[in-house]
């Protein structure tokens, strides 16, 4: 039961903590206490504090009417009411009190809080970095090159070694990955890129960018000490404008022709994903058919003019340059977009994959050994050969073009002159400018993916035709000996 506290109870404790001794009075006021010790006489009060019971020490205790050396009972009575209603609004009262003590404001004594406090995080941090200071470029480098070993193929596991070589990056050597910023990183993709190799530049930011997304892994952060998306604003300079292939403005193909009939399309698919061919081969034919692109647009893509939007992660949009487009020296700096949908996304991602190795330079279908033009890529003519061989196919690339614009309106509800919508490339984008935003709402790139995904749609069905119609399409040895057979066969003059 709480005792009340008069002027000649303090004088008592007063003369009791003189004379040694120790105990608590409780007031009347529940949580106030005249706490008696040897050392002194001091009120306090207890409290809820978010659902915690503290206690806050008041200040010492005088026997006098006024609040002069410390705390007389109604100052102690008025300050402890002040502390419980500080704690029942939810404000700790320290920062009062302390400024009370102090002579300061409760602003200030917050600030002060909050300096301590970050100088203990400091001070935590130091230690924390002393038991555990992260790993070096070095070590950093040998565990990320391990893990794409593991996981990856040796082609692109080579190819991130050899982005990691330059001695432009020498210069983190022995330094913990953790403190290296990315404006040290872009200073020296700068001067590769300064050096003329533009294309490395840009594969060394690809593959650093990965290292430390990797690096910053939730499994591996506490030994590494890397921030997250430390290298997330990471870029290269843009490449010098080479317009390769502009010359090639005339292409025979381009001279007006008919349409396959549909089933030899299927045909073509079909054998395509045999096995029969060449994978890189394979692939291009199911990326011809499905984007309906010029030859030598597709010969000629780069995996830096593909791009992908988190609103349509099942697509990619193809940012065709205007130098394979018809006239292209007429159609500025800009590009044509085609949605690649279904198999020609698929196509792309794993042609993609095959050119992930240095020297490749991001040509989808780089230059042969036996090549002896400046051209990086494959010639347009890479394909002909190929459909020549098949049998009871008769069209050339440039026939599944004709194919996209008769069957589009006959079977697929295009309107009139609407193919020329991914045909005959007129609009003009830049790609750095596209946001996700646009290619998800804008009326004309949402016609264009409708449009694609019909197409594909409707090629599936001619391969399932094609196949119905003859199965030995599935028979890969025997479509693979027939090809190899009327592509290599010597002709013989008949006799006359």
């Amino acid at each position: 039961m709480p005792n009340s506290i008069t002027k000649a109870t303090i004088t008592k404790a007063i003369k009791d903590h003189k004379a040694g001794q120790s105990y608590d009075l409780a007031c009347e006021i529940r949580g106030l206490e005249l706490r008696v010790r040897p050392g002194g006489v001091r009120w306090s009060m207890r409290t809820q504090l978010h659902g915690t019971r503290t206690r806050f020490d008041l200040g010492p205790a005088v026997d006098g009417k006024d609040d002069v050396g410390g705390l007389s009972l109604d100052g102690a009575r008025a300050r402890a009411s002040r502390v419980r209603e500080m704690a029942r609004n939810g404000t700790n009262p320290a920062h009062y009190l302390a400024a009370l003590a102090t002579g300061t404001t409760v602003e200030t004594q917050i600030r002060i809080e909050r300096e301590r406090e970050q100088e203990r995080e400091r001070e935590k941090e130091v230690e924390r970095e002393k038991a555990n200071p992260g790993w070096t470029w070095e070590e950093a480098k040998a565990a990320f090159l391990a893990e794409v070993k593991r996981t990856n193929r040796l082609d692109t596991h080579r190819d991130y070694r050899g982005k990691l070589q330059p001695a432009e990056l020498d210069r983190f050597a022995g330094r913990k990955v953790g403190s290296i910023t990315v404006a040290e990183m872009a200073k020296a993709v700068e001067e590769v890129h300064k050096r003329g190799a533009e294309v490395m530049s840009q594969g060394m930011t690809r593959v650093i960018k990965r290292l430390w997304s990797w690096l910053a892994e939730t499994v591996r952060q506490p030994e590494t000490r890397v921030a997250d998306g430390a290298m997330i604003k990471l870029k290269a300079p843009p490449r010098t404008r080479n317009e390769i292939g502009e010359e090639e403005d005339f292409d025979p193909e381009d001279e007006a022709g008919e349409a396959p009939p549909p089933i030899e399309i299927g045909r073509v698919l079909a054998i395509a994903r045999s096995g029969c061919l060449p994978e890189r081969i394979s692939l291009g034919l199911e990326l011809l058919i499905g984007t309906v692109q010029r030859r030598r647009a597709v010969t000629g893509a780069n995996r830096w003019r593909f791009k992908t939007y988190p609103d349509a992660n099942d697509e990619i949009a193809w940012y065709v340059p205007p130098y394979f487009r018809k006239s292209g020296s007429k159609r500025g700096r800009r590009s044509h977009l085609v949605p690649c949908v279904g198999f020609a996304a698929g196509a792309q991602e794993r042609l993609d994959r095959l050119s992930d190795f240095e020297g490749s330079k991001g040509w989808l279908f780089p230059a042969g050994k036996t090549n002896r033009s400046d051209r990086p890529h494959a010639e347009a003519g890479l394909f002909n050969d190929y459909l020549d061989a098949m049998p009871g196919v008769s069209w050339s690339p440039h026939g599944v073009r004709y194919a996209f614009a008769t069957y589009g309106e006959k079977d697929l509800g295009f309107r009139p002159g609407e193919a020329s919508l991914i045909l005959d490339h007129w609009e003009g984008l830049d790609p750095e400018n596209m946001t996700s935003a646009i290619y998800s709402s804008d009326p004309g790139i949402a016609r264009k993916r409708e449009m694609m995904k019909a197409w594909i749609s409707w090629c599936e069905e001619r391969a399932a035709e094609a196949i119905k119609a003859d199965s030995a399409l599935l028979d890969r040895d025997a479509m693979a000996a027939e090809i190899r057979r009327r592509r290599y066969s010597i002709k013989t003059k008949a006799p006359e």
